[in-house]
């Protein structure tokens, strides 16, 4: 097992990240008194659920369990009112503490669920996909979407104890395992050339979810993430390199409706846009774009375009980002493989052209 302690200015939380993190010893910080709710992931099943119960205490003095069904739709104001009515109605105190258990979504309405109820209240994550172990586990950005853009309600809020146990990795399908990866992948092209290597010569071994080696990469992930976020916890500066593809990849999902592309697909698809925006801004090489999209493939993620994509269209999308200072449209570019920049006051065509190059 390996722990990765998180400081931000007055908060502190542990990162434990393994196989069978979700036990009693890493609970016992839940007392005899300790009310709790635990929002699950609908496509969990009755196993994973109750490896989770049985690492809980019997004696809390309250504990009920919400399932919800974990879609970009389902991350509401809706769903968010399910929760906050659970919390109401059973007479949960502001000492209580609610556990989310699933991927990004849930990771993501939980924490917002917890940062809104009586003002802000504890809340624990136990993140079961890849994609949520390396991403929305970490740094306490919670939110809920809105039907004019991707996680433009939210708040900065950030856990007691994250659980990232990699038992949960070995049912999931490709595609997720892929999401991961591509998530990982970006905290390499933003600040670690070396970890991005590593990626290249592992990814044999990521795929076939060895259990080592997927520590090793979750731990660096992690750590890179965590190293940004301790420093720039309200993205006021360096947080914004984890923005990297996000801007492209956000206005892609917003034009699929959610449908057309899970997150670490469209975002993938953005990185490569921004990296042929870095290459119209002679910052990198072309055959830097071939080198990363050979990985993305290999890393069984789907590249392909679901339907044809109008370069003014996904621009105009893209300027209802939340990222944007004031009208002024951040991008995240790449001085070089490892090295993350921003940018903004771009000539328009240029962006248009990244868009359009690459496919």
């Amino acid at each position: 097992m390996k722990n990765i302690s998180l400081k931000i200015k007055d908060s502190a939380y542990d990162i434990k990240i393994g196989s069978n993190v979700v036990n009693k010893e890493n609970l016992e910080i839940l007392s005899q008194e300790s009310e709790v709710l635990v929002v699950f992931d609908g496509n969990l099943t009755d196993y994973d659920v109750n490896l989770l119960k049985d690492s809980l205490s019997p004696e809390l003095s309250k504990l009920n369990f919400i399932k919800i069904a974990a879609s970009e739709e389902n991350k509401s104001i809706e769903t968010l009112n399910e929760i906050h009515t659970i919390l109401i109605e059973k007479k949960y105190s502001r000492d209580c503490l609610v556990i989310g258990m699933g991927g990004g979504i849930v990771c993501d309405i939980t924490g917002f669920a917890a940062a809104t109820f009586q003002r802000g209240v504890k809340f624990i994550l136990i993140p079961t996909t890849l994609l949520s172990q390396v991403d929305a586990s970490v740094g306490g950005k919670t939110a809920i979407n809105h039907s004019l853009g991707k996680n433009m309600i939210g708040a900065f809020h950030q856990p007691s104890l994250v659980l990232a146990d990699t038992q949960f990795l070995k049912s999931l399908p490709k595609r997720e395992i892929g999401c991961g990866l591509s998530e990982m992948i970006k905290h390499g092209l933003i600040q670690d050339y070396e970890y991005f290597s590593w990626i290249e010569k592992n990814i044999e071994s990521l795929l076939s979810l060895d259990e080592d080696t997927l520590e090793s990469a979750i731990s660096k992930s992690i750590e890179i993430k965590a190293n940004i976020v301790s420093q720039d916890e309200k993205e006021q500066n360096i947080r914004a390199w984890l923005n990297f593809g996000h801007t492209f990849g956000h206005a892609l999902e917003l034009i699929g409706n959610f449908k057309d592309y899970n997150h670490g697909e469209a975002v993938a698809i953005g990185m490569l846009m921004a990296m042929h925006l870095s290459v119209e801004l002679q910052k990198i090489d072309k055959k830097d774009i071939l080198r990363v999209k050979n990985l993305l493939e290999k890393s069984n993620i789907d590249l392909e375009l679901k339907k044809t994509l109008n370069a003014q269209t996904l621009f105009e999308c893209m300027e209802g980002d939340k990222k944007k200072r004031g009208n002024t449209l951040n991008f995240i570019v790449l001085e070089k493989i490892g090295k993350a920049v921003t940018v903004n006051n771009l000539d328009r065509n240029k962006i248009l052209k990244a868009i359009s190059s690459t496919f």
